[in-house]
């Protein structure tokens, strides 16, 4: 039985692998979503290999080329909008990644993380679709600081408006769900790594100044504190523990998506200067963020209990990281 995929975000770094996983089953007719025209060669957001800003290119893997993918242009804060887009694909499952990410404007991220997704709850109500909501883990806050493992079952404690935001989101899936109005599922996602990411996010922005250093543009390295501890998680397997929730999930709610081993970003700033090849560059300390975790250790029982494991460890993560930018350092 061939099955009907929305992915919302599409186009955005989770989506675009979310969206090469589900093609690659081949029993599924997969339609992406996305507020930006659709395009076959880049993400949507930017990089800077080498110093130089470029739109981030696709990983040849993730290049669309499957005929069972479609992609179309819906802005889901329009509630009229989102009630055709369901009307029209008639989906099995819908795996809403679409979103504003952390440091975005505030009413951004009232109108892309709530809204959006209330509009979504509500155009699902009377179809009977699957759906999965990609949360972040950093609605836990600082709960996890103690060394507790962080379980699906216990308290949230949001420590800015971004994952306060994604907490609303999830308390929107979760009502309509006890309702019986949908069928939701919420994927609490962690630190994702892998090719292509934006450099928001602390490997890319390792990987980026790394190049700039081989290439003479910088002569030293500027980042802040290393003394925290994440739970990392490779990317495809982020995709594969989306299709998991999605395909066999049930009875469950929310799901943590995390690879349950901690890491000290120490270590992965090491990891990466050794993929890059370079031995011991000038490191300059930058104050911290004003808000931040110092430390969190993850539950991830549910997802394995689906039958997921991952299968990509830290270092080749990054080592693939650090190779996506070393790759473009040669073509610039």
């Amino acid at each position: 039985m061939t099955r009907t995929i929305l992915v919302t975000g599409a186009q955005g770094f989770i989506g675009r692998y979310l969206v090469r996983a589900l093609c690659n089953r081949g029993d599924c007719r997969v339609v992406g979503v996305g507020r930006s025209p659709g395009n076959t060669t880049r993400f949507t957001h930017t990089i800077h290999p080498g110093g130089v800003e470029r739109a981030a290119p696709l990983p040849n893997a993730l290049v669309p080329d499957a005929p069972n993918y479609a992609y179309v242009a819906t802005d889901l804060s329009d509630a009229a909008a989102a009630t055709q887009l369901i009307a029209e694909t008639a989906p099995d499952i819908v795996f809403h990644l679409a979103g504003s990410l952390r440091d975005e404007p505030f009413d951004r991220l009232v109108t892309n993380n709530i809204v959006a997704t209330r509009h979504l709850c509500e155009a699902l109500a009377a179809h009977g679709a699957v759906l999965v909501l990609g949360s972040s883990g950093s609605i836990y806050g600082e709960l996890g600081g103690g060394g507790l493992p962080l379980v699906e079952t216990g308290a949230t404690e949001p420590i800015d408006l971004y994952a306060a935001t994604k907490r609303a989101s999830e308390d929107i899936v979760r009502i309509a769900t006890r309702a019986g109005r949908i069928d939701g599922r919420v994927a609490r996602i962690f630190n994702v790594v892998g090719p292509g990411q934006e450099e928001r996010h602390v490997a890319g922005r390792i990987a980026s100044q790394l190049t700039e250093l081989r290439v003479g543009r910088r002569n030293g390295i500027a980042l802040g504190p290393l003394t925290a501890w994440r739970d990392f998680i490779d990317v495809r397997d982020v995709a594969d523990a989306l299709v998991a929730i999605g395909f066999a999930g049930t009875g469950d709610i929310f799901y943590n998506v995390a690879s349950g081993h901690e890491t000290q970003i120490a270590t992965v700033y090491d990891l990466l200067v050794a993929a890059a090849g370079i031995a011991d560059p000038p490191l300059t300390p930058l104050p911290g963020r004003g808000v931040d975790m110092a430390r969190q250790v993850v539950d991830v029982g549910r997802l394995r209990a689906l039958g997921w494991k991952p299968r990509v460890d830290l270092p080749q993560s990054l080592g693939d990281v650090m190779q996506y930018y070393l790759e473009l350092e040669t073509k610039a």
